[in-house]
């Protein structure tokens, strides 16, 4: 069976590795064309906030104060001519002509960078709320008519689900932000990881017992990974990310990693297995005693404690 294709974004291609801030949003690991890896947020990659590791706006700033512009189209936008006064920051501007029939002044750094694309006079304000949608599929949710009232979100569509709920969604969420239906598939996903997966206090014992390395790891080592000429060495327990360093060496990263391991996730699992072993026996007290794991960094070190407290 063929491996999944990783997703891109722009100029990143997003590895398997998550991380969660402390707002609680997602942060993917991401490789860059040029090499470089670094967490991103999810919600720039999906709506277009991040495109690569800034190289790209290295390049597309290096080739709009270098290259001559003229006729070329950015959008609805045609770069004319340059002004003969350059601006304060040093960067050029290009008199532009919108197809609208407007002219104006636009800095190159945004016609180049896709910022601009259009003058932003009356007859492009909110041209989305115009665009016809209806039957269109957008994973299970097919797009009906467009609800009137406005909700100062823009467009908002009535759709439809394949599950046969109906919910109201913005044009530029089902179109740009990759909304597949009312809910459901998230629900679906729950239980089916609810069913496969045995979580105790907020992690997964079937995850922290797998050796197995995720397809876009490139160190050959759970955990570790090569970032901006280092190894970088973490340890993921109950959603948070523990960072062990980052190390010259692969192996020195690596001795951190199974240091960690051996610190919190060996622990667990001893311990869970005694507690089990009890809860089989007497399931009242199993209820009334859940298993409550704490975790304690000191400098590089882990340490973990446990309740209930177990005899022996």
């Amino acid at each position: 069976m063929e491996a999944a294709a990783l997703e891109t974004y722009g100029r990143w291609t997003a590895l398997e590795d998550t991380i969660l801030t402390p707002k609680g949003e997602i942060k993917r690991l991401c490789r860059c064309e040029c090499g470089t890896e670094r967490y991103v947020l999810e919600r720039n990659l999906r709506h277009g906030g991040s495109l690569s590791c800034g190289c790209l706006r290295r390049e597309n700033l290096s080739r709009a104060h270098a290259h001559d512009l003229s006729g070329q189209r950015f959008g609805s936008l045609t770069a004319l001519e340059t002004l003969d006064t350059p601006r304060k920051s040093g960067g050029i501007r290009w008199v532009c002509r919108c197809d609208c029939g407007n002219t104006c002044r636009i800095p190159a750094t945004l016609l180049v960078t896709g910022r601009r694309i259009h003058c932003g006079g009356p007859a492009h304000e909110k041209n989305y709320a115009f665009v016809d949608i209806t039957g269109r599929r957008f994973g299970r949710l097919v797009a009906q008519h467009r609800v009137e009232q406005g909700t100062g979100k823009g467009a908002i569509w009535h759709c439809l689900c394949d599950c046969g709920n109906a919910v109201d969604v913005p044009y530029n969420t089902l179109v740009y932000a990759n909304q597949k239906s009312c809910g459901c598939m998230k629900k679906e996903h729950d239980q089916k990881l609810s069913t496969l997966q045995t979580r105790v206090d907020g992690t997964s014992l079937e995850l922290i017992k797998s050796q197995k390395l995720p397809k876009d790891n490139t160190t050959g080592h759970k955990g570790v990974y090569y970032i901006k000429g280092k190894y970088v060495a973490k340890l993921v327990f109950q959603k948070k990310t523990y960072y062990m360093g980052s190390y010259d060496t692969l192996e020195a990263a690596c001795r951190a990693r199974t240091a960690a391991e051996a610190a919190i996730y060996q622990p667990t699992l001893e311990y869970y297995a005694r507690w089990q072993a009890r809860a089989d026996q007497d399931p009242q007290w199993a209820a009334e005693n859940p298993v409550q794991i704490q975790v304690r960094k000191q400098g590089e070190a882990l340490s973990v404690s446990f309740l209930p407290q177990l005899e022996g």
